[in-house]
């Protein structure tokens, strides 16, 4: 049964639809809120000026009703705009008015029993013909006694003036939200064509395999700056396939001569099974399958380092693993001797320490002459390891080529290996320096390479350290000839 898959929205499946949206919702909620409090202010603004207006009229008749009585009806215009008028006793019977107004009953006048001037806003008044009005009484005394000034004023006109700036503010808000649809739009496109057109170079790059190729546009915004790291990346990869073709390259090479040298011997007994075996030959094939055994624990050691940190990090104390290496065997005439100063211990991987000690003395024992010097010295935040031969150094131009994986130096340092004896005889592979190199970098640590007061050659290797426990002996490992 096939399975069904629910259909995404374009909008949900769409960034630039996505945030074209969430623009114009944003936008939409700032133009509402805006101009609410916009029209809310407008509209009191009008209520205000009509109120003052009424205020103004009921202070007038007042003061003519201080000055004598007024005439009965007040001659003044009836008309749309035009406030309407009662003056009421004491008792509340209308004493005079506007024309269109003194046979009415009085406007609401039980609402003015307290203060002597107030303002109500009146909606829907049996007694009032507008739908909306200002109702302003004033009270003053009169020759005749205490009079109450009542004054109607509409407020129809500016309840239709805000209403029309509603319609207005809807219509512009409509059309101003659909212009930041618009550039919402068209800017995130102008932003994603730029993304896609990095992401049409890089698939462009996958689909050839032409890691030479470059990614990066002009300018120095966001985009640019991960087109800037897109190229970093691919020169990373770039460097990452070189080094790995040059890597299969050379181990190929290196293969070829210990199996080509096994295969000879091979094929010379199968030929031959009556010639005598002596022990020479026997030790060229040990030596040989040795070799090659060397050679193929280098690289599954390089092809799982990489340069990368160890992924098992436990306390590892170097006094012990320098003490294991210092006894191996070494040819007659040679010696190691080891000291060390401190107890060092160090977060890593026991097997690879234990392999960066290892290649360093094999390599000092490979060139010395008489003595290979082995010490630990523990400083304040690293672990010091110096091996030092009596051997004939490394010339300063070949420094840094000794850590490159397969180098060897074609000059007196690799002669010493021909007077060496049984699994000394075999050489070295050439990636022992390099694993070095890699190791101590994995550690967080560094390593160098300098010339020895034996003249010989100094290599010293720096490891941070875990903890560091101070001891002011010195402690010297036996040593087997």
């Amino acid at each position: 049964m096939r399975p069904v898959l629910r259909r995404i929205p374009a909008w949900r499946s769409s960034l630039r639809a996505r945030y074209a949206l969430v623009a114009t919702l944003l936008a939409a909620m700032a133009f509402t809120a805006g101009g609410a409090i916009a029209l809310r202010l407008y509209h009191e603004s009008l209520v205000a000026s009509v109120d003052n207006s009424a205020l103004d009229t009921a202070g007038a008749i007042a003061a003519g009703a201080r000055g004598g009585p007024l005439p009965n009806p007040i001659p003044m215009p009836v008309a749309a705009g035009v406030p309407r008028v009662q003056i009421l006793d004491a008792a509340g019977k209308v004493l005079s008015g506007d024309p269109a107004s003194v046979q009415d009953p009085p406007f609401r006048s039980s609402l003015f029993t307290g203060a002597s001037t107030s303002v109500t806003d009146v909606t829907g008044s049996p007694y009032l013909p507008e739908h909306h009005a200002a109702l302003i009484a004033v009270r003053t005394a009169t020759a005749g006694g205490p009079v109450t000034v009542l004054v109607v004023q509409s407020l129809d006109e500016a309840d239709a003036r805000t209403s029309q700036a509603i319609e207005l503010s809807s219509a512009a808000g409509a059309l101003c939200l659909v212009t930041v649809a618009a550039v919402a739009w068209l800017a995130v496109g102008s932003t994603l064509r730029r993304v896609e057109r990095l992401r049409a170079q890089v698939e462009t790059v996958t689909a050839s395999g032409d890691l030479s190729r470059r990614v990066q546009g002009a300018g120095r915004d966001e985009l640019a700056g991960l087109g800037a790291t897109l190229d970093e990346m691919l020169a990373a990869l770039a460097r990452s396939d070189e080094r790995q073709r040059r890597f299969v390259a050379d181990a190929a090479h290196e293969l070829r001569t210990p199996i080509a040298g096994l295969h000879a011997s091979i094929e010379v007994a199968g030929l031959h099974p009556n010639l005598p075996r002596d022990d020479k030959w026997l030790g060229e094939l040990r030596d040989g399958h040795r070799r090659l055994g060397r050679l193929v624990d280098d690289l599954l050691v390089l092809a799982s380092v990489d340069e990368h940190a160890p992924r098992h990090r436990t306390p590892v104390r170097l006094e012990g693993v320098l003490i294991d290496a210092a006894q191996r065997r070494t040819p007659p005439g040679l010696r190691i001797h080891f000291e060390a100063t401190g107890r060092a211990t160090i977060l890593g991987d026991p097997t690879q320490l234990e392999r960066i000690v290892a290649n360093l003395v094999d390599n000092a024992v490979r060139h010395a002459r008489s003595e290979v010097r082995l010490a630990l010295v523990a400083e304040a935040a690293d672990a010091v390891i110096t091996v030092a031969d009596d051997g004939a150094g490394i010339a300063p131009d070949d420094r840094d080529r000794i850590w490159v994986r397969f180098a060897r130096l074609e000059d007196e340092r690799s002669q010493r290996s021909a007077g060496l004896s049984g699994e000394h005889d075999v050489g070295g592979t050439g990636l022992g320096l390099a694993l070095v190199k890699e190791l101590v970098q994995a550690h967080g640590g560094t390593a160098s390479v300098t010339d020895a007061e034996s003249g010989g050659a100094l290599f010293t290797v720096r490891l941070p350290l875990a903890g560091v426990v101070a001891s002011p002996g010195r402690c010297a490992a036996p040593h087997l000839r």
